[in-house]
This record gives C-alpha cells, sequence and structure tokens, in this order.
C-alpha cells in the first residue's frame, strides 16, 4: 500500500466533509486503489494543525468549530512551506479555502508553496485557478507535479473528465451548461410559483443558499466554472473579465411563470461559443430560455449539467452529481485517486 500525506488547507464544510469521506472510503481506498491517505496537517490563516502523524477531526475542532487554545496540535505561525518542508516531497495538498475571484487567495500562495515542495494539489476552491490557471498550470509541469481541480468546476459534476478524456480527439465547439445549483433551485421553485424573493428565503432556510447569496445569484461562481471548463478543456488563457455576466437576482417571476406555461425553461446557463473563423470564444452567463427538447431543461431543483458541442461526437450531455461539500470532497477523492493510480 502506498501512504499518501495529505495537507488540508481550510476547515469549512468541505474540508470536514473530506475528513469525513476518508475515514469512511478507507478500506475501499487501500483494497481498490492500494491508497492509504492521511491528513498530516490542516492549515489556516493563523498556522497549522500538526502533530507529526495522521489527524482525526477531534484533534483540530470542539463543537464544529477550531479548537486552537490548550490543543496540542494547534502550531501557531506554522506554515504549510513548514510542514511540507520536513515532510519532504510526494504528497498532496487539498486545497478548500473560500475563493477569492479577485486575488486568487489564500488558495494561490498555498498551491504555489505545495509545487516548489514537490507536491501535487488537488483543488476545490476556484480563486486561485480563476485568477493564474495558465502559471500554476506551468509551475506544476517545471515541477513534475500534478494539479487537479475537477472539484472547483461543479463539484460531483464530472464536467472535465468528460472535456479532457471521454471528448479525446472531437472538436469541441461549444459548451453550454447550469453550473450553480442555488441559483438552478430559485429558478425550479419560480417556475412553480414562487416569486425570487420567497424562492430565495426557502433555499436558504434548507441551507442551499448562503446568507449573502450574491456570489451563486449574481453569477459568478457561474462564471469562475466555465472560465475554468473553457480554459481547462480547450487550452486556452481567458480571463474573468472575459465573460459577460448577468445573474438572476430580481428576475420576474412573470418571465419564468411563462416560459414554463409555454413548455419551456428559464435557466441560468452558462456557454462557451467560438468566434468567426477561429477568433476569440465567447463566454457568457445569463438568464435564458430552453426549448423542452434541449436535455439540460429538465434539469431541476439543485441538480447540474453541461452540454459539451462537438464535431465527430455530436452533443454530449451530462446531468447530475451532488451539488453540496460532500460532492465536492468526493470529487477531491477522485482527482487524489487519480493523480497517485497507475494509468490505465
Amino acid at each position: 500500500m502506498k501512504t499518501v500525506p495529505l495537507v488540508v488547507t481550510g476547515l469549512g464544510n468541505v474540508g470536514r466533509a473530506f475528513f469525513s469521506l476518508l475515514r469512511e472510503k478507507a478500506d475501499d481506498l487501500e483494497r481498490r486503489y492500494g491508497l492509504g491517505l492521511e491528513i498530516l496537517a490542516v492549515a489556516r490563516a493563523e498556522g497549522c494543525f500538526y502533530s507529526g502523524g495522521p489527524l482525526e477531526v477531534r484533534q483540530i475542532s470542539k463543537s464544529g468549530e477550531p479548537w486552537t487554545s490548550g490543543n496540542p496540535a494547534w502550531r501557531e505561525g506554522m506554515r504549510v512551506t513548514d510542514v511540507i518542508g520536513e515532510r519532504g516531497p510526494g504528497g498532496c495538498l487539498v486545497e478548500c479555502t473560500l475563493s477569492n475571484l479577485e486575488t486568487g487567495e489564500p488558495g494561490m500562495s498555498y498551491i504555489t508553496a505545495a509545487f516548489h515542495g514537490g507536491w501535487h494539489a488537488a483543488a476545490a476552491s476556484k480563486g486561485a485557478l480563476v485568477v493564474g490557471l495558465p502559471a500554476l498550470k506551468a509551475l506544476a509541469a517545471e515541477s513534475g507535479v500534478l494539479l487537479k481541480f475537477s472539484g472547483a468546476t461543479a463539484a460531483a459534476l464530472p464536467t472535465l473528465d468528460v472535456g479532457l478524456f471521454s471528448l479525446a480527439g472531437a472538436r469541441i465547439e461549444g459548451i453550454q451548461g447550469i453550473l450553480n445549483g442555488t441559483s438552478n433551485y430559485i429558478l425550479t421553485r419560480m417556475g412553480e410559483g414562487l416569486d425570487y424573493g420567497e424562492a430565495l428565503k426557502e433555499a436558504q432556510d434548507k441551507g442551499i443558499a448562503e446568507p449573502n447569496p450574491a456570489h451563486d445569484v449574481e453569477g459568478w461562481d457561474t462564471a469562475g466554472k466555465i472560465l475554468l471548463i473553457t480554459n481547462a478543456c480547450l487550452d486556452t488563457e481567458y480571463v474573468l473579465k472575459d465573460v459577460q455576466v448577468r445573474g438572476i437576482a430580481g428576475l420576474a417571476v412573470d418571465f419564468v411563470r411563462t416560459a414554463r406555461r409555454e413548455g419551456r425553461s428559464v435557466k441560468l446557463l452558462a456557454t462557451a461559443a467560438p468566434g468567426r473563423k477561429g477568433g476569440r470564444w465567447s463566454l457568457d452567463v445569463r438568464p435564458s430560455l430552453i426549448d423542452a427538447t434541449d436535455p439540460l431543461a429538465h434539469v431541476d431543483g439543485t441538480e447540474k449539467g453541461i452540454t459539451f458541442l462537438t464535431d465527430s461526437m455530436g452533443s454530449v450531455t451530462v446531468t447530475g452529481g451532488r451539488s453540496n461539500p460532500r460532492g465536492a470532497a468526493a470529487a477531491l477523492l477522485k482527482d487524489i485517486i487519480n493523480i497517485y493510480r497507475p494509468p490505465f
């Protein structure tokens, strides 16, 4: 069995779900993949939880909150570079911090430190990737390590797996996707009779929407995802300002209800379309009318979906995948498995 040390950055919902999933899947990981994944440290802005051996959740939190004061595993001022330097190359950084789409921090610094130390990285946070994916890919190649980020592009929905591997040999001629579960839930409930405010409150009451839902309902989460999918699958270097963004905040309920009566759906649709004669691609996020014949029209609630238009494989649509922290954690685990298992 190959034992792989992990450093988890961030201790929010996704980080906790990742801890839980590792415990649940430990036997499967050893039996199916010959892997033993051990969380060596959990990094926060002020320091790291680190004991020199595998960490358990009980060592880093009490009553769901980080436990630093009086904790023998807490190292004030310890940095990711310190942990990696002490352990040496060969591990994997698990990046779960909050996404900052303007600066890319703190994820950018964490991933860069991992690469310099000879560690791979699997990211669920999209901030660093949106800001600096080309530079990070170049540094990973220079350092002889891998960068995986399927969890940053739609949690458990396998967008990059399809675009990069399942469509190998085909030319992608367009991408359309419903990439944000919160916005899709709100639009689904508006189609069923609620107005925007009612649908948003219901989503917040159910824990689907954040107390401050701006990132989701204004379209920026979706914009970051279509940007990453496009850049990864087409090997382009577009930036966030290249994406035209209009969210669903304040959308008139009559517009959604009328579409439903006409047999159509309103979705917050992300699109990537090629320019004429091989020019720049157009990236766009906006509420869009979708005909019932389109598979994406039937993606409701918190579900997500993506369609790739290709020259030789036709139209390929994938829908589903958990839109919650467990789904994002599962995508992280998948990426780590694919980093270490032999090619097949």
